[in-house]
């Protein structure tokens, strides 16, 4: 008896997944086809007769996902409507396993029909659009007004400015806690404090309503922290002060040691014992530096007392000052304590009318934001008093399929158990009403944690519907898919030697579970795996002096700079050599190509962007770039400045510079350079002139009496349309300025749609709101595409390069949240080390963890994003940190076999390869949403 393949493998288990007779709970991997899943589940239960089409509801995590799964299905149903009855009976076979009688030959042909005449179609969507419909369909439930919109990001952050400079600039009795929080933090940190307790302002208001206000609230963490009501930090110094010993003998003994260290002491101790009981307290500082070390520590033996120099003494002298640097310690860790405390409740007490005022202002225009569409759902749906909306929702809804489950937070999960509440109990629960749920994820590629995801919560919600169906006597069943259809075996062999080490294992291995383990089906494909050396930092070149270079310099000092280069280097002889992509039976494209980065921020994705240029191979730039720091929008934002205001001289120079009106240094410094008034008004001066001066002074003319008679968008369509604005700015700063500019006209348009149309509140609205460009990671462009793992997820490439692998991740500022006793969620904010203490610090341990796992996940999405080819670099800087990505994949490395080293410009590449021994594959469909 033959061995089953790995098709045969992930057929029999895709087909348990999608069996309708039973609920199933879905553990995937990369690659695995859980859309396909999916897809297959929806379309067995539309097989059944008796099962309506409006009465399956999915719930996916993107818009692109819910596109993908719906075009999916909108193609098989097509497809079977025009099937002939052999082919009908093979797809139907292939699907359920069996050879379909003649009346579901028949209903299956009219399916596609059905579905089409639904209203509003099959119910495929995202959780938020779901919570929307919902909300939509009862607003008197749930407070709202009928008509409610949904802000969006951009304006939620301009609203939230808004309620925030509206508290600063009357603070009243929040003058307090603004002195406070004015010296520990900047305005613009103060700004991303309080947007991240805005995410958190379900918690937030818990904590204030269980502890009856600020006072209670401040009372639970000071408790928290082992602090005592009403307690200060200046009578924890008089106190502290006023208890000192008698060390007047110590510190004489120390003054008659050999030693400078002593003597050094003892004069010190002296002094500040000389000082009376105030002045004591105030000087405390000195006294403490005399015993414990920057970091709060006491000094060790050696530093408080030297046998050499104390003699017979120092035992004694030890023993006091020991004794003493404990004490110390213990006062200083207080001290830090109530540092905590205050600038906790001071933050709370600032930040909580901010928010107080932000829902206002989104009451009063009747808007809602994503966070409160889940909110306002998951309280309608647990509301006693609206179990109707319960009743008439259970009496539509008979299947519930839940997509990218691991990546569900806590609200979410308690919008599926609502729904599914009387799928498992009482009439909902009786056997001739077939009723099911289904979720499909991957906890191994959980990486949204900063949006909530509860990768834990994927087990436990799998237990509570395990116990639900059993108990409801319904079946229930967990199946693993492990077979992957996007990568060759190289890639897979890596990823599974990776994960297989102690290091790299937790978040994406259990402790109870097996080793990770995929199996590839594209057996005989060819494939490889590519570690080059670390690049580090070496000594930069210095200049020539008065020497201007006449092209810019890449340093040898810049490891990055030099990584960019290298990798488009590499790409670009791929390219021009015709490097072959033996599986797919072609030559490598530029198209094929992904570079996957951690962050957005540096130097190495500008370098790149440059060094591909320069090569001649077509780039598309990264995925997502604000909007505002855009040199085209930085132009056009300069305009509208000096159009406002004219005598904004250095505006007006940044617009005049700039290709909308295209004059030279010499022009500029011409027109300047000796003016006794306004730049402005020297501009004017030089209108209707026949030369540049002129040409400007005519353009700026019309455009600012333009400005008072027309909106933003009006504006500036006209100069970037008919006064040629965009193609002079795309002559100089290249085809990607393309993006900015358009996102920039919609920009102005949306704001006229939402506001008055008025150029200073674009303008200010437009800086406010932080805007974004998010490029479409299209695969079909036939260019190298630069992007982060997370926006990667979901996607994947044939050839797949790994350059940012050594930094650390960016470390989370910002409030812990920790549960008192009964509960309620405690806040803490520390601004620096200076106001960590054991409890503060637990947190950033449990933290520190957490942060650990999500990156051993997102370095799992980065490693299976690839097909074909997998390529992983690295540049470092400083000290390489304690589990990198570069280290743990090296450990990976190392327990492969067959690796071979071949040489390369900065060091032995190591490299692992697979020959092409099957015929080439087809040119198969680049996996979108949905087949993570």
């Amino acid at each position: 008896m033959t061995s089953p393949t790995a098709r045969d493998i992930a057929q029999a288990a895709q087909r348990a997944a999608s069996d309708p007779l039973a609920s199933a709970w879905v553990g995937a991997s990369a690659g695995s086809g859980k859309t396909k899943v999916l897809t297959d589940r929806v379309l067995r239960l539309l097989l059944d007769p008796r099962q309506a089409p409006g009465r399956i509801l999915c719930l996916t995590f993107t818009k692109a996902a819910a596109a993908e799964m719906a075009t999916r299905l909108a193609r098989a149903l097509g497809e079977w409507a025009v099937a002939d009855d052999a082919s009908l009976d093979v797809r139907i076979a292939a699907l359920t396993g069996e050879r379909p009688e003649p009346a579901i030959r028949a209903h299956a042909r009219q399916l596609f029909a059905k579905v089409l005449e639904l209203p509003g179609g099959m119910r495929i969507s995202t959780i938020h659009a779901f919570c929307q419909s919902l909300l939509r369909g009862f607003p008197l439930e749930a407070g709202l007004a009928p008509q409610f919109a949904v802000v969006e990001d951009r304006d939620a952050a301009v609203m939230l400015a808004e309620a925030r400079e509206a508290v600063l600039a009357t603070p009243g009795a929040l003058r307090g806690p603004l002195e406070d929080l004015a010296g520990l933090t900047p305005p613009s940190a103060f700004g991303e404090l309080v947007a991240a307790l805005n995410s958190d302002r379900a918690a937030l208001g818990e904590a204030l309503e269980r502890s009856h206000g600020h006072a209670g609230l401040a009372a639970r963490v000071a408790r928290r922290l082992g602090l005592t009501a009403g307690e200060d930090e200046a009578a924890l110094l008089a106190r502290a002060a006023a208890a000192v010993p008698d060390l007047g003998a110590v510190a004489e003994a120390k003054l008659a040691s050999r030693n400078a260290n002593d003597q050094d002491r003892g004069a010190r101790m002296r002094a500040w014992l000389a000082l009376d009981a105030e002045a004591r307290a105030a000087r405390w500082a000195e006294w403490s530096d005399i015993f414990l070390t920057t970091e709060g520590k006491p000094y060790a033996d050696r530093n408080l007392a030297t046998k050499g120099g104390l003699g017979a003494e120092h035992a004694r002298v030890l023993e006091a000052m020991r004794a003493e640097a404990e004490r110390v310690a213990g006062v200083e860790e207080r001290r830090r304590a109530l540092r905590l405390l205050a600038a906790t409740t001071a933050l709370v007490a600032l930040a909580e009318p901010v928010i107080r005022d932000y829902e206002a202002r989104k009451r009063g225009r009747g808007m809602l934001d994503y966070d409160d569409l889940i909110d306002r759902a998951r309280a309608v749906l647990r509301d006693p008093g609206s179990a109707w909306v319960l009743f008439k929702l259970d009496g539509g809804l008979d299947h519930v399929l839940l997509d990218e489950a691991q990546d569900s937070n806590a609200a979410q999960w308690g919008i599926a158990a609502a729904l599914t509440e009387e799928f498992f109990a009482g009439e909902g629960a009786q056997p001739e009403r077939r009723r099911s749920v289904f979720a499909v994820g991957d906890v191994k590629q959980s990486i949204y944690g900063f949006q909530g995801a509860d990768p834990e919560g994927f087990a436990t919600w799998q237990t509570h519907f395990r116990d639900a169906s059993e108990a409801a006597g319904q079946h229930f069943r967990a199946v693993r898919l492990n077979v992957s259809f996007r990568s060759t075996a190289p890639v897979l062999a890596l990823v599974d030697a990776v994960f297989e080490g102690e290091a790299a294992k937790p978040g994406v291995v259990a402790e109870d579970e097996p080793p990770l383990r995929h199996i590839p089906d594209r057996a005989g494909q060819a494939g490889s795996v590519e570690l080059w050396p670390v690049i580090v930092a070496g000594e930069a070149e210095r200049p020539e002096p008065w020497l201007v270079p006449e092209a810019p310099q890449a340093g040898t000092g810049s490891p990055d700079a030099l990584l960019a280069e290298r990798i488009a280097e590499r790409i670009a002889g791929w390219i021009q050599d015709g490097e072959m992509l033996p599986a797919r039976g072609r030559a490598m494209r530029a198209g094929d190509i992904l570079v996957l980065v951690r962050k957005r921020t540096g130097a190495f994705i500008p370098t790149l962007v440059r060094a591909l240029k320069e090569r001649g191979v077509p780039v598309g730039g990264l995925d997502r770039l604000a909007l505002v720091d855009q040199i085209a929008v930085q132009d056009l934002l300069a305009l509208a400045d000096a159009l406002l205001l004219p005598e904004d001289d250095l505006q007006l120079a940044a617009a005049l510079k700039s290709p909308l009106f295209g004059l030279s240094e010499a022009d500029l410094f011409a027109l300047a350079q000796g003016r006794t008034g306004p730049l402005a008004a020297a501009l004017a001066a030089n209108r209707g002139g026949d030369s540049a001066l002129g040409r400007a002074a005519d353009r700026f003319a019309r455009l600012a009496a333009r400005a008072d008679f027309c909106g933003p968008h009006t504006l500036f369509a006209e100069l970037l349309g008919e006064l040629g604005g965009r193609a002079a700015l795309l002559a100089r700063l290249g085809p990607d300025a393309a993006d900015a500019i358009d996102e920039f006209l919609g920009a102005a348009l949306a704001h006229e749609r939402a506001h008055p149309p008025s150029l200073q509140g674009f303008s200010h609205w437009l800086r406010q709101g932080g805007a974004t460009v998010k490029r479409d990671a299209d695969a079909a462009a036939d260019q190298v595409r630069i992007m982060t793992v997370h926006n990667a997820k979901g996607l994947q490439a044939p050839v797949v390069i790994l350059p940012d692998t050594v930094a650390p991740g960016r470390a989370d500022q910002g409030v812990r949240w920790d549960r008192d006793a009964d509960g309620t969620p405690l806040p803490f904010w520390a601004p620096n080390t200076g106001f960590h203490v054991p409890p503060y610090r637990a947190l950033l341990d449990a933290a520190k963890e957490a942060t650990a796992r999500e990156s051993h996940r997102l370095l799992y999405v980065a490693l299976t994003r690839a097909e074909d080819r997998l390529v992983i670099a690295g540049w470092q800087k400083k000290r390489r940190p304690e589990g990198c990505w570069y280290d743990l994949i090296a450990e990976g490395f190392s327990r492969l076999p067959g690796v071979e080293e071949e040489p390369g410009p900065d060091g032995p590449i190591r490299r692992l390869a697979a020959p092409q021994t099957a015929p080439p594959a087809a040119e198969r469909m680049r996996a979108g949403a949905g087949d993570a």
